[in-house]
């Protein structure tokens, strides 16, 4: 069982936009899909399986893979093409970097639905799209065998409660008695914790390159510079401002605000507010898309803050680096910042308040009435998260004028940081893959176990099975036409308009295997061919219907009447 534990980790569902960090705009589920290739290029991993769409997407992959692993380090890469995802069997199933699971559990009954597993992970969960791919997951042939994984305990919570709202509307409306019993783990992201682990020896030359003095105090904001998607600044600059007022006057309080901004508006609003709101705060802004910037922001800090107030903010993996970087965090008490930062031990969590429930439909209607972009939606709701100015200030002073503090939560902070390391996530999920696996083997033994077709991927013949006048069947008649079509097979299944796309003409060898008998015989029935010839009955009925089409025989059939 340790072997199995070790080798395999399930295939990774790789496209390259969810894993890039290169881009003007990084996202945070960008930042973590690329964090856990890292992790799955350190690991002591074997071999490592990708699914992808394509060939190209598949080198995509070796490329940014290859530049991941340490020196002197390989992996075998196994690549499942997409028309094959059984195969993803051996490694236990597919890892997809995103909740939205149902439509490959859809796809799964055509490959078996207990030949492997399907595991997605939460990111953000405050849109239309996220709330309604959950949805579908709900009702979707999702197994015990499967998973969506949730970062933090805030993020399961939400989703027990959409699914036990769902249920009610199932109960009420259609009498549903059962729930879906795929799991909803919690499992954090993770962090490489020995990138942080930095030399001090050039921190006094970057802080004194950035104008901060050796007794200056620095706080850090590290992420998307977005008052309307991740954290409204205002809150911050006033409560600096008022811990600046309070420092003696040979201290100077610096915010670093290392991140990026959408555009050249919100930059302008940043900046022209910090002048005007906090105007005893020294500002400065890095960027953040930049490695060798964020690693000197984190060198040259002496607390790390973020209070965000945004729904959309699901996990929080800046506060976590900001500790590993030995650095106490001022943080919202707010989804997963909750499970990272302990309050009074690593840093402060500062107290949220917002509505009562039940007064968002107003909000949620407008985005659904398409009156709110998703981008307003949020902004709208942001506005009415409230963190505890007062408390900030309380709190930010305490470390601002405390070094010993500083130092004791700073190192604190590192010890919780080292629990979330990449490596020990991973064996999080290497146990949950065993678990699912187990699962997955102890139902290939209950014969009783049934699967029924996803009702979104219809058979045409029989959605649309009052379409035609007849059915091709066991008893139908062919038999050959003269002088209809007298262009060779071969030479008539190259026309462009007939072979116009992959394996839409059946086998040729086949094709003449069946026409040949027909011919010798004149006419015969389907049945006949199948007793005689060795081609599958699916692959007759294709063949004779194509000949039929195009003027090689006729069908008659005695099944049903016109």
């Amino acid at each position: 069982m340790e072997n199995e534990l070790n080798n395999y980790l399930w295939a990774i569902y790789y496209e390259s936009e969810a894993y890039s960090v290169s881009g003007e705009r990084i996202m945070g589920r960008q930042a973590a899909g690329n964090s856990l290739l890292k992790a799955f290029a350190r690991s002591d991993l074997d071999s490592v399986a990708v699914y992808t769409k394509n060939e190209n997407q598949f080198h995509n992959f070796k490329d940014t893979f290859s530049n991941l692993l340490p020196p002197k380090k390989s992996k075998k890469l196994s690549h499942i093409p997409w028309s094959s995802p059984q195969l993803s069997g051996k490694f236990g199933g597919i890892y997809y970097p995103a909740p939205d699971i149902s439509k490959l559990a859809s796809q799964r009954f055509f490959y078996g639905h207990n030949n492997y597993s399907i595991i997605g992970v939460t990111h953000t969960t405050a849109s239309e799209n996220v709330i309604n791919s959950l949805v579908e997951c709900y009702t979707s042939p999702l197994m015990e065998w499967d998973s969506i994984i949730c970062t933090s305990k805030s993020v399961k919570n939400s989703f027990v409660s959409l699914y036990d709202q769902y249920h009610d509307i199932l109960s009420s409306k259609l009498g549903a008695s059962k729930k879906p019993n795929f799991s909803l783990p919690v499992i954090p992201l993770g962090v490489h914790f020995d990138d942080y682990e930095q030399s001090t020896s050039s921190k006094s030359e970057y802080r004194k390159s950035l104008g901060i003095k050796e007794n200056d105090i620095v706080l850090l904001f590290l992420g998307r510079l977005s008052f309307h998607a991740k954290a409204h600044y205002l809150p911050m600059y006033i409560a600096l401002e008022e811990v600046a007022k309070k420092l003696p006057n040979n201290v100077n309080l610096h915010l670093l605000q290392t991140g990026w901004f959408p555009n050249d508006f919100v930059k302008n609003l940043y900046e022209d507010d910090a002048k005007n709101i906090s105007p005893s705060v020294i500002c400065h802004f890095l960027d953040g898309r930049v490695e060798s910037e964020k690693k000197k922001s984190y060198l040259v800090s002496d607390i790390f803050i973020s209070l965000v107030d945004n729904f959309q903010e699901t996990f929080g993996l800046t506060p976590l680096e900001g500790m590993a970087s030995g650095l106490p965090a001022v943080v919202s008490d707010w989804n997963g910042y909750k499970d990272t930062v302990r309050d009074n031990v690593d840093g402060f969590r500062i107290r949220t308040t917002t509505m009562e429930p039940g007064y968002g439909y107003v909000n949620a209607l407008r985005h659904n009435l398409t009156i709110d972009t998703y981008d307003h939606y949020i902004g709208r709701t942001s506005q009415t998260v409230s963190v505890d100015i007062k408390e900030a200030i309380e709190k930010i002073f305490i470390l601002a004028s405390n070094k010993e503090l500083r130092i004791k939560m700073g190192i604190q902070a590192r010890e919780r940081a080292k629990e979330f390391d990449w490596l020990k996530i991973l064996e999080l999920y290497k146990h949950l893959k065993v678990e699912l696996d187990e699962k997955r083997e102890l139902s290939k033994k209950d014969s009783k176990t049934t699967f029924l077709p996803p009702i979104n991927i219809q058979d045409q013949y029989t959605f649309f099975n009052d379409y035609p006048t007849d059915h091709i069947g066991l008893n139908s008649m062919v038999k050959v036409l003269d002088n209809i079509n007298n262009i060779n097979i071969r030479e008539f299944s190259n026309l462009k308009s007939v072979n116009f796309v992959s394996n839409i003409v059946p086998d040729l060898d086949d094709i003449n295997l069946v026409y040949d008998y027909i011919v010798k015989n004149n006419s015969c029935s389907i049945l006949e061919l199948l007793n005689t010839l060795n081609v599958t009955k699916e692959m007759v009925f294709r063949i004779v219907l194509w000949l039929a089409k195009y003027g090689y025989l006729q069908i008659e059939n005695f099944n049903n009447e016109k």
